[in-house]
């Protein structure tokens, strides 16, 4: 199950929306930096006699020399601190989006995994089921081979005609080409399991097919009765309802930056010339608080709103339909495992009538009242009764998966 793509992607996505929760989280924390620097600085004087010289009462004509630029060093180290007042919920809401998103992607692994699971409970049944048919259309092949055989013996005794003879042929290549079939297909089912499971398509080898006799009632109950509560806990329902809340939340946000916002913030550095005077006596203190308020923005935390309003009703619309699905979906599975598990049972009583009936052939066979060639005919008759009831009980259990995941497991 690690190597599977669509689990690992659910998975990243799912970290992803962790790490996005932790942002959310900190965001309204205190935030505190801290700057040191160092600067070398020229400042020219060029024109600085002009605006002095009146104010010192000196002659606008004579000549005088104006000083010169001025370098110096400057070193500054401090730290800065800020914290916002949620007044508003601003914060507290993003925090509820994080935690929404958050449990709708473990939702949707819940999802990926019940899909990914019951794909295996079906490829197993089905690779069980297809072993057995193999086994059946095997013992099939080989009872109307020993037919031809009789039959290609009475034919040269002519006792029966080329056409029965040819038609007989006939019925024994379409069921060995069936068991063909059949065998492939159970190889490939094998290396689809392997594949799904191991990440490789030769993990499960042939001797991996011995398999004990399943009691499909025993596995499968008594026609069922899915409460409207049970259908709640589907993962794409639980996710639909997540981002609802998140979607919710975020007209919530939007709406926050129509009021105004304070914000504390503090500061103490030092600054100074030289190193000499590169100290406590050289400090600057800040603090106090800081209001900002929205005048003029163009509309746009407006439209900001409408949007969020709007993907609001796209979550609600698609909860719904989650929701419909859902109740469709279980309605479909639950009327087709009912069905099916009371055809089960007739395909039981079927394949245990084609048995008894066998056997009385049989009986008479060994008595001498009935040819060869009839109770091998009574065999393959009990044998296609075999395969109606594997059929049936892989519809069953395939039905009875498809219910299992519908209901959200």
């Amino acid at each position: 199950m690690q190597e599977n793509i669509d689990i690992n992607l659910a998975y990243e996505k799912l970290q992803a929306s962790r790490i996005e929760t932790k942002i959310a989280y900190a965001a309204n924390m205190p935030e505190i930096n801290g700057t040191a620097g160092y600067s070398r600085n020229y400042t020219s004087t060029a024109g600085i006699g002009d605006v002095l010289r009146p104010l010192l009462g000196l002659d606008q004509g004579g000549s005088y020399l104006e000083p010169k630029g001025v370098s110096y060093s400057n070193f500054n180290t401090g730290m800065f601190a800020s914290w916002e007042l949620d007044l508003w919920g601003r914060y507290k809401l993003m925090r509820k989006v994080a935690d929404a998103n958050r449990q709708a992607f473990q939702d949707d692994i819940d999802a990926v995994s019940l899909s990914f699971e019951a794909e295996i409970c079906r490829l197993y049944f089905l690779w069980v089921n297809l072993t057995q048919m193999v086994e059946v259309e095997k013992k099939a092949s080989d009872i109307l081979k020993e037919v031809e055989n009789i039959n290609n013996v009475s034919y040269q005794r002519g006792l029966i005609s080329q056409t029965v003879l040819l038609e007989q042929n006939n019925q024994f290549q379409k069921v060995f080409m069936k068991y063909q079939e059949l065998d492939n297909a159970q190889q490939a089912v094998r290396r689809a399991l392997s594949m799904l499971v191991y990440n490789r398509p030769d993990a499960l080898s042939v001797m991996d097919q011995s398999f004990s006799p399943i009691d499909y009632t025993q596995i499968t109950p008594a026609p069922l009765k899915i409460p409207s509560v049970l259908v709640k806990s589907r993962p794409d329902i639980r996710a639909a309802e997540q981002r609802l809340h998140a979607a919710s939340a975020m007209v919530g946000i939007a709406r926050a930056d129509f009021y105004p916002r304070i914000t504390f913030s503090g500061e103490l550095s030092i600054d100074a010339l030289t190193l000499t005077e590169f100290g406590w006596g050289a400090r600057n203190t800040q603090f106090g608080p800081t209001l900002t308020l929205p005048i003029f923005e163009g509309g746009k935390i407006a439209r900001q709103v409408e949007l969020r309003k709007s993907e609001l009703k796209s979550a609600g619309l698609e909860y719904k339909r989650t929701v419909l699905n859902a109740w469709k979906e279980t309605e479909d599975a639950l009327a087709n495992y009912n069905m099916t598990r009371a055809q089960y049972g007739n395909a039981v009583q079927m394949a245990e009538n084609a048995k008894i009936s066998a056997k009385r052939v049989g009986a008479s066979y060994r008595r001498g009242d009935e040819s060869k060639v009839e109770f091998l005919l009574s065999q393959l008759a009990s044998l296609d009764g075999e395969v109606e009831l594997l059929n049936m009980q892989q519809r069953l259990m395939e039905n009875y998966i498809r219910l299992y995941v519908v209901s959200g497991g």
